[in-house]
């Protein structure tokens, strides 16, 4: 008896293995999933079950799942390192994306047509790795899921940054994208991509006496190979948002940053901005309104084909990291995630702080003169006074986001490795300590011209 039970078991076995391979063959995960649970019961050890196991979970997007059975089928199958590189990308575990991307690439012969497109799966990884070390901590007070198609009417900012508009530019019968204006509140100036050949870049342009110049590329350091979009320049004048699915993104597009130097025409290198603005998906269209402490940014994160969220949050004046050893918090932190641990929330950047915003909204502390002292905009009397505090308002953000920049790349000179990125890093802060320097200077000359604009305002009212 005992002997006939042992052989009923073993033949059940087999039909089920042989009814999990049919399924999985014909893609049936689902249904394939439950059979190799079933299997994995009686064979808790089998490397194949493990690995077919895995695969369904990775097929329905069970990726934690998934992961854990990779994990443990084993070396027996080479392609398990490929699919953890993508599955650790895409949970925000770079680290171990770079080393399975790494050992998977290793294992291919030198002449595999695959190897360039895996070696780029492997930058995007050592970019987010890179970048995960300075997640930015900032306060969402509103999200909004909403149409891709006009999502430029849920920005709901001032005039006085200017406008900005959108249209759908047909490039092919299946590719569609946003062709995004950007026009200063003085409509002097405007900021636009287009398509050249197929891919996008973005141009300027300047208002002349009754017509507009020639439309003109900016840099090749921001128009590159890949695709440029969705530009938006700050109030200063010089700091310019756009987004770019290039080398140097995650994935998809990501939002970075840069600076104009008049006094040579240049733009300085873009910077990608990092987490949690940037996702291994599409994120773009960044709008800050520093007048009212307001930012936007829209993504496609875990959204829907043609749908996206809009993120409102409160911009800081100086960069705040996250500080922290606990690897989850900082994926969470990095996706815009609650995060619990055990029964205790321990971060919520999800939650509408408006109150705060309330606050915070529009409070200074400016000395007019010895018997006066300014605690909000709406104190001053001279609209031309008010005009040069908000310069002065922005020039002093901009100070203070270089300072927390030079300061960051002093503290991490040391971990550098190569001379190469040394140097670069060199050169980097000595430019930032010069634009300091003059950041300061037409600080205290626009310092002056705010008070003595609104003295001399004042004493034509007694």
């Amino acid at each position: 008896m005992i002997f006939l039970s042992f052989f009923f078991c073993i033949s059940l076995s087999a039909k089920r293995t042989d009814e999990g391979e049919v399924l999985f063959n014909s893609k049936q995960y689902s249904k394939a999933r439950t059979v190799y649970a079933a299997l994995l019961k009686q064979r808790p050890n089998d490397a194949l079950y493990h690995f077919r196991y895995a695969r369904c979970c990775y097929e329905l997007k069970d990726l934690e799942e998934a992961i854990v059975h990779f994990e443990v089928s084993g070396s027996k199958f080479p392609t398990r390192t490929l699919y953890l590189g993508e599955l650790y990308f895409d949970t925000y575990r770079f680290d171990q994306s770079v080393t399975a991307y790494q050992t998977y690439i290793s294992t291919l012969k030198p002449d595999d047509s695959k190897i360039s497109e895996y070696q780029q799966k492997l930058k995007r990884a050592e970019n987010a790795a890179r970048l995960m070390i300075r997640i930015e901590d900032i306060v969402v007070v509103d999200s909004v899921v909403v149409d891709k198609s006009d999502f430029i009417h849920y920005y709901k900012f001032s005039s006085e940054l200017g406008s900005i508009s959108q249209e759908s530019l047909k490039l092919s019968a299946r590719h569609v994208v946003d062709k995004i204006k950007y026009i200063t509140q003085r409509q002097d100036r405007v900021y636009y991509s287009d398509s050249i050949h197929g891919q996008m870049d973005i141009f300027s342009s300047y208002k002349l006496l009754d017509s507009w110049s020639a439309p003109t590329p900016l840099s090749d350091l921001i128009n590159t190979k890949a695709n440029e979009n969705y530009p938006f320049l700050l109030l200063d004048g010089v700091t310019v948002y756009f987004a770019s699915d290039g080398e140097n993104s995650i994935g998809g597009y990501d939002l970075f940053i840069t600076r104009y130097n008049p006094s040579t025409d240049t733009y300085l290198t873009p910077e990608n901005i990092g987490f949690p603005f940037n996702s291994p998906a599409n994120d773009y269209m960044m709008v800050i309104d520093e007048q009212r402490q307001l930012g936007w940014f829209a993504t496609d994160r875990n959204q829907s084909a043609g749908k996206v969220m809009i993120y409102t949050f409160v911009p800081n004046q100086a960069k705040v990291i996250i500080r922290s050893e606990d690897k989850d918090y900082l994926r969470y932190a990095a996706q815009l995630k609650t995060y619990r641990k055990g029964m205790k929330i321990v971060a919520d950047t999800t939650f509408a702080f408006q109150e705060q915003v309330k606050k915070t909204k529009n409070q200074i502390e400016f000395v007019i003169n010895d018997s006066i002292v300014y605690t909000g905009v709406k104190d001053f009397k001279s609209e031309e006074a008010l005009k040069l505090w908000n310069e002065l308002h922005a020039l002093t953000v901009n100070l203070n986001a270089k300072a927390s920049e030079l300061k960051t790349l002093r503290g991490g000179y040391n971990q550098i490795q190569g001379e190469e990125e040394k140097a670069l890093t060199i050169s980097k802060i000595r430019q930032l300590e010069a634009e300091n320097i003059d950041l300061k200077k037409q600080i205290q000359i626009r310092t002056t011209q705010v008070r003595n604009e609104e003295n001399k305002f004042l004493r034509g009212l007694k």
